[in-house]
């Protein structure tokens, strides 16, 4: 499973505002707007799909992903996981295992806070013109200097439309999809709460 983590630690969904500003400080501007907007939605949910040029065993994978203020919930059909504010449960249920552990520890990088961690260090962020309603962020890894983010946010919609991860030849290695969202849904609290009665038969593993 730590293996599997590795592959897609960097492939991140949030939410992306509207912001109109240019430059790197601006770049780093636009991300913290973007999480402190996302943080005032009440509930939200989306549809995502996630593509990869390179060869593993979990892409492509598909999912839906419940955000709660800072809880979350990714349902997937080879993995799941659960923060409930507190504590964060990965389910994976081809080994019918639960791994307990902290929020950093996360398989998966998708909320807007997360987001903004990931970026906020070493990335050269450039904003480019929006066309059709679109808004494109550039972002260059410093460390890996071969890899480069394309960001393509929905401005009149507030969401994300794209992410693809790029070579410096313009080669897309990985890509992720917004297929569909909603916004202040009232979801239950129930939704982001970890029941073990539900998987009666997984071990329990706690980091």
């Amino acid at each position: 499973m730590r293996s599997r983590s590795n592959l897609i630690n960097f492939l991140l969904l949030g939410l992306f505002s509207f912001f109109s500003l240019n430059g790197q400080n601006s770049g780093i501007q636009l991300l913290e707007e973007v999480m402190n907007n996302a943080m005032n939605i009440e509930d939200s949910y989306y549809k995502f799909n996630i593509t990869s040029e390179n060869e593993n065993n979990l892409l492509p994978l598909s999912g839906e992903l419940y955000i709660k203020k800072e809880k979350y919930f990714i349902d997937t059909e080879e993995i799941d996981q659960i923060f409930d504010g507190d504590k964060l449960y990965t389910i994976i249920h081809e080994n019918e295992e639960i791994i307990v552990s902290s929020d950093s520890n996360t398989f998966f990088n998708f909320t807007p806070k997360q987001i903004f961690n990931f970026f906020k260090d070493d990335f050269e962020i450039e904003i480019e013109e929006s066309q059709d309603f679109s808004l494109n962020l550039t972002a260059s890894n410093l460390i890996q200097e071969d890899l480069i983010y394309e960001i393509i946010i929905d401005s009149n919609l507030l969401s994300i439309k794209r992410i693809d991860i790029k070579n410096r030849v313009n080669l897309i290695l990985s890509s992720f999809l917004t297929l569909s969202y909603k916004y202040n849904l009232s979801l239950p609290s129930s939704l982001f709460k970890f029941d073990k009665n539900k998987f009666n038969d997984y071990m329990l593993i706690e980091n």
